[in-house]
């Protein structure tokens, strides 16, 4: 969105407040009113055609060619390597070894609709791709600030979605409404009591997660404060493929090392961001609940 569309939004909803109950009311960035209603409100929005169907297409085949060429990218593993039952399969910072993969986590439309989001600009900290193969455990409940460390407001995630995901081949599950609640410190998980998912150890009344489904194509967006995991992948034929991007604001101070360099819109790093210690990779590994 350029500075002029931000200043026409703005002038319409201040002189126009009532257009605030308008639910499909288009914003330049792609997103609707009521995505970014949703946002605020329950900690993230599921957004449609940020990625034209031909980018998802070379997506899927840019990974699919990846994966078959050996690359240890696979956190330090090739994809033989690594234990689907137990691990994540996901290639690890991809931007890193590819412009092209770059360039999809840099997508003007995914750059416009943070911004709106975030209300400054993105910067680019990590890229991943989960392969999530059919027998794909799941992953932990969990939050990015807790990994990210980014201070001093929240990182974000853009989940974009290659194939269609649902409770069968293991969607996202979210909490919606955690991002209004302090960061939780995840505890160990037993097979018990695996409705902790692994990670985060909530009280019965506050855990209500939900699914959330989507299609080919569509981007889901949240905060790093939102509680959130994913189930096994139970489907005997489908994969459950995501090109996901975590991103920090225009005014980060410091963010964890793991998460260095972090790359503005016109690719330059910005070195002005501390880094801190700990932190890591998103989430853990859990097999999630049985449906």
């Amino acid at each position: 969105m350029t500075g002029y569309h931000r200043f026409l939004a703005g002038i319409r909803i201040h002189f126009f407040p009532e257009l605030r109950n308008i639910a499909h009311m288009n914003i330049a960035s792609g997103l609707t009113t009521s995505d970014i209603e949703q946002f605020r409100e329950l900690g993230y929005c599921v957004v449609d055609g940020l990625y034209d169907p031909s980018e998802i297409q070379e997506m899927e085949d840019y990974f699919e060619d990846y994966k078959l060429k050996g690359h240890r990218a696979f956190e330090g593993r090739t994809i033989e390597e690594v234990d689907r039952t137990t691990t994540q399969v996901r290639a690890m910072h991809p931007h890193r070894h590819s412009d092209v993969a770059l360039g999809w986590a840099l997508h003007p439309n995914v750059m416009d609709a943070l911004h709106e989001l975030l209300g400054t600009e993105a910067y680019l900290a990590q890229t991943m791709y989960y392969f999530k193969p059919p027998g794909t455990c799941g992953q932990g409940m969990h939050q990015d600030d807790f990994y990210l460390l980014t201070k001093p407001h929240h990182c974000m995630a853009a989940w974009t979605a290659i194939d269609d995901a649902d409770k069968e081949n293991g969607c996202l599950y979210m909490v919606p409404g955690s991002h209004k609640e302090k960061l939780l410190c995840p505890e160990g998980a037993t097979q018990e009591n695996h409705w902790n998912h692994g990670k985060l150890s909530l009280a019965e009344s506050t855990v209500k997660a939900v699914p959330c489904p989507v299609k080919r194509g569509q981007t889901v967006f949240f905060g790093g404060a939102l509680i959130h995991g994913s189930t096994a992948n139970r489907s005997k034929t489908r994969s459950r493929r995501t090109f996901i991007g975590h991103y920090c604001d225009g005014v980060t101070e410091t963010i964890s090392k793991h998460y260095h360099p972090v790359l503005d819109m016109q690719r330059n790093t910005v070195s002005r961001i501390e880094e801190t210690l700990g932190g890591g990779p998103c989430g853990g590994t859990w097999q999630g609940e049985v449906h």
